[in-house]
C-alpha cells in the first residue's frame, strides 16, 4: 500500500529533489503524484522549469520559501 502524502509533504519532497539538482527525479514525482499536489501541482512545475540550468539553484529555492 501506498503511503499517502499530504500536498505540502508531496511539495517538499520537490523542493528537495530540486536542491540536489535531481531535475528527472524531480518531474517524474510530479508526474507521479500531480492528483495529489493538486494546488501546489503548478507550482512544482514552475519551480522545476526556473530552476532548470541555473546557477545558485539551491540559494534561489531556499530563498523561496
Amino acid at each position: 500500500r501506498r503511503n499517502i502524502m499530504n500536498p505540502m509533504d508531496l511539495f517538499n519532497k520537490v523542493k528537495e529533489l530540486i536542491e540536489t539538482k535531481d531535475f528527472d527525479a524531480a518531474k517524474s514525482f510530479i508526474e507521479e503524484n500531480k492528483d495529489q499536489l493538486g494546488d501546489y501541482f503548478s507550482q512544482a512545475q514552475d519551480l522545476i522549469s526556473g530552476s532548470e540550468g541555473l546557477d545558485g539553484l539551491v540559494d534561489k529555492v531556499k530563498g523561496l520559501f
